[in-house]
């Protein structure tokens, strides 16, 4: 018998929103799709105890009502913390170059407060 970890694929993140969120309707059902991007912030010292900022852009995709939602109620800035699954997006340019990217699918949003 092998021992085998478990497959996890939970992530939650928070950040702010890089652009003003935008629903797109796709399919033959016109689901509701909106991406987006955070930018999430890290603080750190360096070796000369000097503090420095590494930001991370993360992109998104956000399904259905929650997207609406999403939509309705932020705006570029705002803060927010995302729960959600790790996804990996494979994709083929016009020069048959194969390219790919990880990305959050969105489970839960939560919106919050700007101060």
């Amino acid at each position: 018998m092998t021992n085998r970890a478990p497959n996890i694929n939970q992530i939650t993140i928070s950040g702010n929103l890089v652009r003003k969120p935008e629903v797109q309707y796709v399919g033959d059902n016109d689901t509701a799709l909106c991406k987006i991007t955070l930018a999430n912030n890290r603080s750190y010292l360096n070796k000369d105890k000097d503090w420095q900022q590494e930001t991370t852009f993360v992109d998104c995709e956000i399904w259905g009502s929650l997207a609406e939602r999403v939509e309705k109620n932020s705006d570029k800035g705002s803060p927010l913390i995302v729960e959600g699954v790790l996804k990996q997006n494979t994709w083929e340019d016009k020069n048959g170059n194969t390219h790919s990217k990880l990305l959050i699918r969105a489970q839960k949003i939560h919106i919050l407060q700007q101060s």
